[in-house]
């Protein structure tokens, strides 16, 4: 929610609140972008936030961010090759 707020959108309202989470996404993939390991980065700033993300020089040892970054990519593997 607080996320949402900060882009003037309302997390409770849910077109905006699927705007907000794409609006986020968008900028951590831009601000990750030329980094190593910038797609998985990204997904774990998603998911612990940018700072643990910086904190830990990349995915956090936090079990929740692992399976989540795991299971993302997962998903992204199996549609991208869907086409």
């Amino acid at each position: 929610p607080q996320t949402a707020k900060e882009m003037g959108l309302d997390a409770a309202k849910p077109v905006e609140n699927l705007e907000a989470g794409t609006r986020y996404l968008k900028w951590l993939l831009a601000r990750y972008s030329k980094t190593k390991n910038g797609l998985p980065k990204a997904i774990a700033a998603y998911n612990a936030g940018p700072g643990a993300v910086d904190k830990h020089h990349g995915i956090p040892k936090f079990r929740e961010t692992q399976t989540y970054v795991a299971r993302v990519l997962k998903y992204f593997k199996a549609f991208s090759s869907a086409s």
